[in-house]
């Protein structure tokens, strides 16, 4: 069964959720969902499947640069309503970093410290950067450029040239998935690797 139980969770986050369809789909099972033909149950499948995976990718591609010691911030811009559960994933990834995802109309804030997750919803990222910034007294330079270009030399570590099926991965991340991460893939890159990047700690 494809279907997970806790649907109501993913559809909830669709676009084009309503609450005609919530109080639809709080009637039927996950299996219900899975099998049933009628219009409405396969709308609502598509719907959980397309917040699954729009919430799997951006998990997968979205790329965080440091801003200071205490701050990572990546660029989002969703289809969905699932940036507070992206931003959720990366702060329990890294407890006591404040991890801020958004794009230049909006923000999300995530932070998990002593076992408690604090969230805020904020204005355009470039704001709520220098908010931060600002607030924390940190510095973007020196150690922290360092620690920027280390990032980026693991990123690039990732490429593998074996790897040339394009058209595979162009399906499995489509360009409107790549933008909404903030993702700028090189088809061509030099071969670094890891121990590349190893060498550079």
């Amino acid at each position: 069964m494809r279907v997970p139980d806790s649907f109501l969770y993913y559809l909830s986050a669709h676009a084009d959720c309503s609450e005609r369809l919530l109080a639809r789909a709080g009637d039927l099972t996950a299996l219900d969902l899975e099998v049933l033909p009628d219009a409405d149950a396969r709308r609502l499948r598509k719907m959980v499947f397309e917040v699954q995976a729009e919430t799997h990718r951006m998990k997968a591609f979205v790329r965080l640069k440091p801003l200071g010691r205490h701050v990572l911030y990546g660029y989002l811009k969703p289809k969905n309503r699932i940036a507070n559960r992206v931003c959720d994933h990366f702060a329990r990834r890294n407890p006591g970093t404040i991890i801020v995802l958004g794009n230049g109309r909006e923000s999300w804030i995530s932070l998990l410290c002593d076992g408690r997750l604090m969230r805020e919803h904020g204005s355009g990222m470039t704001q709520t950067l220098e908010r931060l910034a600002s607030a924390l007294h940190d510095s973007v330079e020196g150690r922290d450029t360092e620690v920027e270009s280390i990032w980026k030399t693991y990123y690039d570590s990732q490429y593998c040239p074996e790897r040339k099926n394009l058209r595979v991965f162009r399906q499995r991340m489509p360009r409107k998935d790549q933008d909404s991460a903030g993702l700028r893939l090189q088809e061509s890159k030099e071969n670094v690797t890891l121990e590349d990047f190893f060498a550079k700690i």
